[in-house]
């Protein structure tokens, strides 16, 4: 029997996790715990208090001692899959998920999820074409098949895998187009066919859909356009998801409703119901500014409400969705054959977009602006292809200064992978590879700042990240493929002007490029982010010309 001591200190563990304070709940589980070592109610909630601090670690630890105790618990077995996948432990996830399937501990949805699963950091490129080819095979099996498995999209949802896999250097089109088909077979209601009505009204109704309009790179991107659309000829509607996090930048659509003429709506989490609420608005024109990042919205892209529906550089690759009518991107950033990449009508504007001057209230003084020798690449950990570690060890071994930052991600997870490729393929210089902590935005601006160069991931690079550096200037080395995911600097650099960018064409060149830019004198230096932070604040940021470009395309739609 439990004396009252022992429910003392689980009881405390339970009210320290229910007001957030998961450092206390944690100290009192593990106390309780010492006591009860094989007690499952215990094991359960420490497992959820690790995971609640971000110590998928030790979350794995306890669920597996429970599985362990409670073989035929399908939570716990879930929550464990959930952990190995936000681990990126992909080889072991794939294990525990045909085990489960031989024990009926998890649900048909997982035989999918086994073959199309893709990790995040890549320990080489071999292992990118064996994970891709796997898929191909399977798609193409399954796709030519009779299989009919049949799944509840509010129940067994898959996430959509076209995000996981535009991380690596090969063309996706078709890739895309077999997971769209793949969904299509896997949930009816995706083939179904809505009644849109043709526009009625003097004002053209415009529908935006993404659940990160807030403080999220989609967000950044894409609020000025919504904002700044002529209330004269659009009728806005902005549909967020009961996910979308609470923030500033949600805040202010919120506080829109009331200044700019705009309805925002919260989808539920029922499909048919979402379908319902957007359908009853009428739209004319949908636009999705990412899709494949959220797995709330994109079987909504499946579906038509209206008579065109866009997509934009949100998440800069073709959906393959023939319902999807146009993409918006710029004659800045695409190559002149860029069609041949995408499903949807290619849209060339002449301005890359509409985005407000960041501002930040502690800004760096000259000294801290000058630096020499500090490289950074301030982006998501699973932009840095295996291809890229050469450049980072080439850098380090031509300049004996060097010092490479990167930004650690939240659960630390795809951090530990990424050391451990760079053990590999750097060595002993790895010492000089620096992973700060994630830091807010305002730190962020002034890391970027008081870098001396900014290294833009090949295969994939940065966007949202390019326009808030230059709030200092700093230049960012980039090395444009031929896909708009890595073209994105490019047409930043191509509309500021600036002369001399550094814009490379071979690996060689990005490595003597950064280290020129790196070693310069620091006057010298100063003088060069001075000159880009002008051109940005003159030609980058805050372009009309942007708005005016696209407001021309939507109406000239609906021309007869």
């Amino acid at each position: 029997m439990e004396s009252k001591l022992d429910k003392s200190i689980f009881s405390l563990g339970v009210e320290n996790f229910k007001k957030g304070d998961f450092i206390k709940a944690k100290d009192h589980f593990e106390k309780a715990l010492l006591i009860h070592p094989e007690n499952i109610s215990i094991l359960e909630n420490l497992a959820l208090t690790f995971y609640n601090l971000k110590d998928l670690n030790n979350c794995e630890i306890h669920l597996k001692k429970i599985i362990g105790l409670e073989k035929n618990s399908k939570k716990i077995y879930r929550f464990l899959l959930k952990i190995l996948r936000e681990e990126d432990k992909v080889d072991e996830l794939k294990e525990y998920i045909k085990d489960g399937l031989k024990n009926n501990l998890i649900d048909e949805k997982f035989s999918i999820i086994y073959n199309i699963i893709f990790p995040f950091i890549n320990k080489d490129t071999e292992e990118i074409k064996n994970y891709r080819n796997k898929t191909n095979l399977f798609l193409d099996d399954f796709l030519n098949s009779n299989k009919n498995i049949k799944l509840d999209i509010d129940k067994q949802s898959i996430d959509p895998p076209i995000f996981n896999y535009s991380y690596d250097e090969f063309e996706n089109l078709e890739l895309n187009k077999k997971f769209v088909n793949l969904f299509k077979k896997l949930y009816p209601e995706l083939n179904s066919e809505i009644e849109f009505t043709e526009k009625k009204t003097d004002k053209i109704k415009i529908g935006f859909i993404s659940e990160y309009f807030t403080n999220h790179t989609i967000g950044k991107l894409f609020r000025g356009t919504i904002f700044e659309l002529d209330r004269n000829k659009f009728e806005v509607y902005v549909f967020h998801t009961n996910k979308t996090t609470k923030g500033k930048i949600f805040s202010d659509f919120l506080a829109k409703e009331i200044s700019s003429d705009l309805t925002n709506v919260i989808l539920p989490n029922s499909f048919n119901e979402k379908i319902n609420i957007i359908k009853n608005k009428k739209l004319d024109i949908i636009f999705y500014p990412d899709i494949g990042m959220s797995s709330d919205l994109y079987f909504l892209t499946f579906l038509r409400f209206a008579k065109y529906q866009i997509v934009s550089w949100g998440h800069p690759i073709s959906t393959g969705n023939n319902n999807i009518d146009f993409f918006i991107s710029s004659s800045k950033a695409e190559i002149k054959s860029a069609q041949k990449h995408y499903s949807e009508k290619l849209v060339l504007l002449d301005h890359m977009l509409y985005y407000y001057k960041p501002e930040i209230s502690l800004k760096l003084n000259l000294d801290e602006m000058n630096k020499q020798n500090i490289y950074s690449c301030p982006q998501t950990l699973f932009k840095i292809h295996p291809n890229y570690d050469w450049i980072l060890k080439k850098i380090l071994i031509k300049d004996k200064k060097a010092k490479i930052y990167f930004i650690k991600d939240a659960n630390k997870s795809l951090f530990k992978k990424l050391i451990s490729r760079f053990e590999k393929t750097i060595g002993s210089d790895i010492d000089r590879i620096v992973f700060n902590e994630k830091m807010s935005v305002e730190k962020y601006i002034n890391h970027c700042g008081s870098s001396s160069v900014l290294l833009d991931p090949i295969i994939y690079g940065g966007g949202n990240s390019f326009y808030e550096s230059m709030v200092y200037g700093t230049p960012t080395v980039t090395l444009p493929s031929s896909y708009l995911k890595n073209r994105l600097t490019l047409g930043a650099y191509n509309q500021t002007e600036i002369e001399d960018a550094p814009i490379v064409n071979s690996p060689e060149e990005y490595v003597d490029k950064a280290i020129e830019i790196a070693n310069l004198p620091p006057k010298k230096l100063l003088e060069i982010k001075t000159s880009y932070k002008n051109a940005a604040y003159n030609k980058l940021f805050e372009n009309r010309k942007y708005i005016d470009e696209l407001e021309k395309f939507l109406i000239s739609l609906f021309k007869k």
